[in-house]
Order: C-alpha cells, then sequence, then structure tokens
C-alpha cells in the first residue's frame, strides 16, 4: 500500500493532500473556500469631484439628472394637462359665480317681502322668537336671519303666528347657475322642445290652516293653567284656484285634484287667467278687490293660487 502512494505522487508527499497516521493511509482533499464577492464601490465610480458623505459608515449617494425635475421633463410633457385646466377654470368659475348670483337673488327676495310677511305674522324666520319692531327693523338690513339656503338652489322661509293659519312654508326655487352644463342644457333644451322646462325663478308659498284643531296644535305655556281661547276655525273643505292659462295643462299634471273642479271664465279677472272651482258661491266669496290687484300685478308671473282641502300626495283609496 505504502509503495503505491508512492508510485502515484512520484515518491513525494505533498503537503496538504496526503497524509499517513498510526501506519494507516488517509487522503485529505482540501479545497479551499474562495471569498465571497463584495459589491463594487460607488464612490469608485464617480468623478473624484463628489464629494463624500459626512455620515460615518454610510457611502455617498451620486445627485443624478434623476432628482433633477426640470431637467428630465419640458413642457411638451403637460400638454394633456394643458389643455385640461383652462375647462376646469372655467367650471370653478362659473359655479362660484351662480352661486353668489343665486344667494344674492334670495337675499333681494328676503329683505323685499320681509315687511309683508312681519305684519302679517307674529314670528318670521326659524329661531321661533316674536320680535320687537327695532327687531323687525333689523331684519331688513340683514334678510339672512329669515331665510335659510337649503342648496345652492333652493332657499326656505318660515313664518307662524296668524289667526286660523298654523303656519306658511316659503320655498324658492332658482336655476342651477353654478353648474354650467345642466343649466345651458336647459336653456336650449327648453327653447327647443315644448315639452323640456326652461330654468325659471320660482317662488312657492303653502299655507296650513287650523281648520278647528287649536287646541291641538297651539302649546301653551307651562305656568298657564287657562285654557285656550281661540275662536272657531272649522270650515267645509272645498278646491279652488286662480291659474294662469298658459300653465293650466302643466297645473292639471301635477295637481290630481285640479281634476275635481271645472273651469269658469271671470270678469273681474284678466283675460289670460282663469278660475277653476267647484261652486260659483265659493268664488264670489274668495275673489276680493286685493286679490285681484295683485294677480294683475304679478302679470305673467303669475302662474296658480289654490286653495285645497286634499293632501299633497294623491291618495290610494
Amino acid at each position: 500500500m505504502a509503495g503505491m502512494f508512492k508510485n502515484m505522487f512520484g515518491g513525494s508527499q505533498p503537503s496538504g493532500s496526503a497524509k499517513v497516521e498510526d501506519g494507516k493511509s488517509r487522503y485529505f482533499a482540501d479545497f479551499v473556500k474562495a471569498p465571497e464577492p463584495s459589491p463594487a464601490s460607488i464612490i469608485a465610480a464617480v468623478s473624484s469631484g463628489v464629494p463624500a458623505s459626512s455620515t460615518p459608515g454610510v457611502s455617498a449617494v451620486p445627485y443624478t439628472k434623476w432628482y433633477r425635475v426640470w431637467e428630465r421633463t419640458s413642457p411638451k410633457d403637460f400638454l394633456q394637462e394643458a389643455m385640461v385646466m383652462p375647462f376646469i377654470l372655467l367650471i370653478v368659475v362659473f359655479h362660484l359665480w351662480g352661486t353668489r348670483k343665486n344667494r344674492r337673488k334670495a337675499r333681494e327676495w328676503a329683505q323685499a317681502h320681509a315687511p309683508s310677511l312681519q305684519n302679517e305674522f307674529a314670528v318670521v324666520g326659524f329661531n321661533g322668537i316674536q320680535r320687537s319692531e327695532d327687531e323687525a327693523a333689523a331684519v331688513l338690513s340683514s334678510p339672512d336671519s329669515i331665510i335659510k339656503e337649503k342648496s345652492p338652489q333652493e332657499f326656505v322661509s318660515y313664518a307662524t303666528g296668524r289667526q286660523n293659519v298654523a303656519f306658511v312654508d316659503v320655498s324658492i326655487k332658482l336655476p342651477k347657475r353654478y353648474n354650467p352644463i345642466t343649466y345651458w342644457m336647459d336653456v336650449v333644451f327648453g327653447f327647443l322642445f315644448e315639452s323640456w322646462t326652461s330654468p325659471t325663478e320660482t317662488y312657492e308659498a303653502i299655507a296650513y290652516t287650523f281648520d278647528g284643531k287649536e287646541k291641538d296644535v297651539v302649546p301653551v305655556p307651562a305656568k298657564d293653567t287657562s285654557s285656550l281661547k281661540v275662536n272657531n276655525s272649522t270650515y267645509d273643505g272645498f278646491i279652488w284656484a286662480i291659474v294662469h292659462k298658459n300653465h293650466m295643462r302643466q297645473f292639471r299634471q301635477d295637481r290630481y285634484d285640479a281634476s275635481m273642479t271645472f273651469t269658469k271664465e271671470n270678469p273681474k279677472l284678466p283675460p289670460w287667467v282663469t278660475v277653476m272651482t267647484e261652486s260659483a258661491e265659493i268664488t264670489e266669496t274668495l275673489l276680493t278687490p286685493e286679490l285681484i290687484q295683485a294677480v294683475e300685478k304679478a302679470g305673467d308671473n303669475f302662474k296658480y293660487l289654490i286653495v285645497t282641502d286634499q293632501p299633497v300626495d294623491k291618495p290610494l283609496k
């Protein structure tokens, strides 16, 4: 065995390749582990003019063109945004203009009608406080106290404190001036098609009567033990209306109770309005000189005035 190793290795024993211990031969192949590769230094790859990081143990990061947005972009890269921005600015400006104009219109209405409301009702507004003469005069300079903005298109008001009338809901509906697309679409389609409603400024007031239920509705102060003394406001229900002839078709479609009446001309009224009623006696009672004068002053802005005992929604039975 020893001779065979001698012949194989030429009579010499290379160090680290074979070794004989205690008369026994053992062969060990030593494989030297190669060192792991180390990453290339970033500092060596850049020019010597770039200053190294002042933080110990942290390699300096080169300040390349990628961090300079103004060097790797040009105005033509924002061409699409430049085409869209004018439309966005136009919509924003139109929205601000339309919203402010609707608010100004509502304030002008409140300022013009505040004296009439305060003369007819004890409480005007939403705070439920009866105003003195000085406070009522202050409302004229600040109409926001009697009107509330429900939406940029609709403003509401409220009044109560009158004999036989529980309360009055006032609604002012204005065109959607804050939305240029919807506004101009309504204007164009309303001009081209008769069935399409053109944008208009509408004032609507609904007065609800007590009809003999004052004792059930009117609150009594806690310290007041006396019974509520009111007049008898009970009346027989009826339907009576004055309607502009240009709005009769829409009026019949919007109000189901109009089908319960018949149309009759009245010589006391202007020729462009008509009366829809259930009885001629009702017309003679309700058609007062003040009401006729108000209808004549309203002119073409007048749509209808209705007194009805029917609910807003059509009963199913």
